[in-house]
């Protein structure tokens, strides 16, 4: 198909646009689907109403999760949602037979078939719901956790899932909460990860992530969730692995917009109303993935479609791309289709919930003005549940028959070539928790099919029935899934078995990348010198994958130096050599300076800025540690002379020289002055001002606070930011800093984004000084503010004055008309709201703060306090971001205190530097991009 009949058909759709709701069979009619597969109808209305979630049962029967009071659940009256039980009694796929299940649950989301019952989400709880009479209606009703946020529907924990691991997974939903058992006073903080328990061992706790409404494991385990904004993310590395080594400061797959997945285009055939500009043509929505095959699937119900791609292995995770360009899996010309959920069927086919409602959008995101152009209470009586078998694969629909079956012939399913009955046969042999179980279980790892020998392992674990020599043959096995599985589960034997040792070291040459990723993971739980050759092979072959490089980094807490010297990638080198300066062995930093003499000049750089970037985690300097050294100082002095001819050289690179600058840091005072003062004073790139600034401020002289406030009166906003953040970090800077305002030389309204750090400093003498200067706000001064500005409202604005206002301003945490910078929450929605929102918003950022862009303060053991939103969060480490998207990595071990402000990243006081005329125009420009 060429891009021109692509827009053709796209725009004829949008003309062709359904008004209102139509019978299944006149839905269908619109759908347009990938060649070569088929979509029928499951169930539809009356049975169901509002479905968001569905599981078959081990009988076939279907259990649908209908969230009947989306979006506004009537407070003071019962809740509308419920489960309802289809079953199939004419054995022809379609289900014509409905009842309740279970009801009251408040805006539902999740449901899992549990030993003879279901594990459901709803309303920050986990329930376990079972009818325990036989007729048909859940009688038992019992809470496994609560705790979880209760707060948008959108952003709730969800999709309770079943690893072959035997845990049961469950999304975060974006918002987290205190989670627990009822009456327990362990209480475990889901902010920013996933949640996972095992019913059977008693045992929760939390996992890296984080899910917000979609949750699936592919054929082998490998978990994967989504965002709102990322249709796509896979989790490859458990944060335990992270916690082994302190000093690894790693990534964080938290993010709306990051990995795989991020923002990837859509193309919808109706019109794609989003109320952020910035979300049109992308990703708004996504929901409910689900690997099939080789591909992943992922629901995006405001463009009333299923989006795929198709998954190519890549390291330790996976590229992904849609099969066609500008064409969707499936997509529909009605409006109304609402795809929220996908799920694998006892035939092989892929299942879709149709929540089939003219709106899905929620309220609390739609401004007070535009709410009457939506129907959100319309409709709750609809809903359907569609099938999409593939060209081939899927067997002929027969309703299943497992809950009786014997032990063989669950074991004989656990090679079928389909999903749901490998992980049905595997869930009940689990439920079951029988030692009669184990010998046909252990008979299958020697079973002709992979999925077998992979469940059999997993199985084998799960009923603490695995043994050494299960596992040792399938290191070896043909199949690389296979022993990747093993490799996991050898782990437990890393310790005490000379066989496993042996094995895990040979599967460092092996050919599998992601097999090799595990054997890195399996081999940190041996510190023996044996498995550094082995480590280093694997980082070299897979150096150009971070999580292949990470997974060799969380094995060396105390051996990244020894390491060092087998590796010849830079970035690995590096990375190594950070963990070195982080933990600020002596003996190992002198070492591996001592062995970069050999090398050459860019692998010295690595190792040095590797250092370097170490030490600086833990709040040290290279050059005190040079200086402390001599030997490693002369090995040292010609880099570090090096970094000040590149760092000013204007012709290089900007990155190059931010790295050179960075290297600065680590000069004697005396010869890193000079320098320094010329590229901050003096370089007209912003960038390299900013990387200035923070070359400085890692100095302790006393000359830098008057170096730092020389350029005040004409330096651009971004860069004046930066240096209050300077400035602010030691207490005798803070004291020339208000010197100058004393002197009059700085408004105090300039000191807005740190007034609540100095006017509440742990010194009394700052403190005071600083309230004395700063006029505390508050919410009457900010009510106040607002109606003095309100007469901009009524002022005729100018667009292109209010762009220029916006850069000025605005731009240095905020991105609309392709200016700025996404630091805080996406604003690209001005033009749905009214300017009066707008002012609000403007004047008084605190009055609705999004929980995710409050402004903590760490204060470090070092006496440094640091400020920013937290954007990531692992065991080891946290990092701060503010504004032009700086940031600051603190180990966990090095925090003294950490503490929220309460407020917004954005800083009150913007009228200080914005007039009333000002806001006329930067209002017109925010409505009218």
């Amino acid at each position: 198909m060429t891009a021109y009949a692509i827009v053709l058909l796209i725009a004829l759709g949008a003309q062709d646009e359904v008004k209102s709701p139509l019978a299944p069979a006149e839905e269908a009619k619109h759908f347009v689907l990938e060649p070569g597969y088929r979509i029928e109808l499951v169930a539809s209305d009356p049975e169901i109403q509002s479905p968001v979630a569905l599981a078959f049962d081990e009988d076939g029967r279907l259990y649908v999760v209908e969230m009947i009071d989306y979006p506004n659940p009537v407070k003071g009256q019962p809740p509308l949602g419920r489960i309802k039980l289809l079953e199939d009694a004419d054995g022809d796929g379609r289900y014509e037979k409905s009842s309740v299940f279970a009801t009251r649950l408040l805006l539902g989301n999740g449901v899992l078939p549990w030993k003879g019952g279901v594990i459901a989400t709803a309303q920050g709880e986990i329930l376990y719901l079972k009818d325990t009479d036989g007729d048909g209606k859940a009688d038992a009703r019992e809470v496994l956790f609560e705790g979880f946020a209760p707060l948008n529907p959108q952003q709730r924990m969800s999709h309770p899932n079943l690893g072959i691991d035997n845990w049961i997974y469950v999304c975060n939903g974006a918002r987290g909460g205190k989670v627990r058992k009822p009456g327990s006073a362990d209480v475990l903080d889901l902010n920013g990860v996933d949640f996972r328990f095992s019913p059977l061992r008693g045992r929760q706790e939390t996992v890296e992530g984080f899910g917000q409404f979609g949750l699936a494991f592919d054929d082998w385990g490998r978990r994967f969730v989504c965002t709102n904004r990322n249709h796509l993310v896979h989790l490859p590395m458990p944060s335990r692995y992270f916690g082994r080594n302190p000093f690894l400061a790693p990534p964080s797959p938290r993010g709306d917009n990051q990995g795989l997945g991020g923002a990837a285009r859509v193309f919808p055939l109706t019109r794609h109303r989003t109320l952020a500009s910035s979300h049109s043509g992308t990703f708004t929505a996504s929901c409910s993935i689900q690997l099939w095959g080789d591909s992943s699937f992922t629901c995006e119900p405001t463009g009333n479609l299923v989006h795929q791609e198709v998954l190519t292995p890549s390291g330790a995770t996976f590229t992904g791309k849609p099969p066609r360009d500008g064409v969707e899996f499936l997509a529909s010309r009605d409006p109304w289709f609402r795809p929220v959920f996908l799920a694998h069927g006892p035939d092989g086919s892929l299942y879709v919930a149709d929540f089939y409602r003219s709106e899905v959008e929620h309220p609390d995101w739609v401004p007070q003005e535009l709410r009457h152009r939506y129907d959100f209470e319309g409709r709750k009586d609809l809903g359907r549940i569609w099938r999409i078998i593939p060209p081939k694969g899927a067997t002929a629909w027969k309703v299943p028959q497992f809950g009786k079956a014997s032990v063989e012939d669950l074991v004989r399913l656990l090679g079928s070539p389909h999903r749901w009955p490998r992980m049905t046969a595997h869930r009940l042999l689990l439920e079951r928790q029988d030692p009669a179980c184990v010998a046909p279980i252990r008979a299958a790892l020697a079973a002709a099919e992979p999925f077998a020998r992979a469940h059999a392992l997993s199985l084998l674990e799960g009923l603490q029935a695995l043994a050494a020599d299960d596992v040792l043959p399938l290191l070896a096995d043909l199949n690389p899934r296979v022993r990747e599985t093993a490799a996991r589960l050898a782990e437990t034997w890393a310790l005490s078995s000379a066989p496993i040792q042996e094995k895990l070291l040979a599967l460092s040459g092996d050919p599998d990348g992601r097999v090799r990723f595990q054997a890195a993971l399996a081999l940190g739980a041996w510190e023996d010198a044996r498995t550094l050759p082995a480590l280093a092979k694997i980082g070299e072959a897979g150096a150009n994958d971070s999580w292949t490089r990470l997974a060799v980094e969380s094995a060396v807490a105390k051996r990244s130096g020894t390491l060092a010297e087998l590796v010849k990638d830079w970035t690995l080198l590096r990375e190594l050599a950070a963990i070195a300066g982080a933990r600020q062995d002596a003996e190992e930093i002198s070492a591996l300076l001592a062995g970069a003499a050999a090398r050459d000049a860019r692998a010295q750089m690595a190792i040095l800025n590797g250092i370097a970037d170490g030490l600086s985690r833990r709040n040290a300097q290279l050059g005190a540690f040079l200086e402390s050294k001599p030997e490693a100082r002369q090995t040292a002095g010609k880099l570090l002379a090096q970094a000040a001819a590149i760092a000013e050289d204007r012709a290089r690179d900007a990155g190059e020289r931010q790295d050179a600058i960075r290297l600065l840091i680590h000069l004697p005072w005396a010869a890193a002055q000079a320098p320094l003062a010329r590229l901050f004073l003096e370089d007209p790139r912003q960038e390299i001002r900013i990387a200035a600034v923070a070359a400085l401020s890692a100095h302790k002289a006393p000359e830098v606070a008057e170096v730092l406030l020389k350029p005040w009166k004409t330096a651009m906003p971004a860069l004046k930011r930066e240096i209050l953040e300077a400035l602010s970090r030691r207490p005798e800077r803070i004291q020339n800093l208000l010197s100058e305002v004393e002197a009059g030389r700085i408004a105090p309204g300039e000191l807005s984004a740190i007034a609540s750090r100095l006017t509440g400093h742990a010194q009394p003498e700052i403190r005071d000084r600083a309230r004395k200067l700063i006029q505390q706000g508050g919410a009457g001064e900010r009510k106040t503010v607002v109606d003095q500005y309100k007469k901009a409202l009524s002022l005729k604005g100018d667009a292109p004055r209010g762009k220029a206002v916006f850069q000025k301003t605005c731009a240095s945490c905020h991105r609309v008309a392709d200016l700025g910078t996404n630091v805080g929450p996406d604003i690209s929605d001005t033009l749905g709201k009214t300017p009066e929102v707008l002012l609000q918003s403007i004047l008084d950022p605190s009055a609705a703060i999004d929980a995710n862009y409050v402004n903590y303060i760490v204060k470090t053991k070092s006496g440094n306090v640091l400020t920013g939103f937290v954007s990531v969060q692992t065991e080891s480490s946290i990092t701060l971001t503010r504004g032009e998207n700086q940031q600051d990595v603190v180990l966990r071990q090095d925090i003294e205190e950490m503490k929220s402000s309460g407020l917004s990243l954005m800083p009150e006081g913007l009228e200080k530097n914005i007039t009333v005329e000002d806001m006329a125009d930067l209002l017109v420009f925010l409505k009218t991009w």
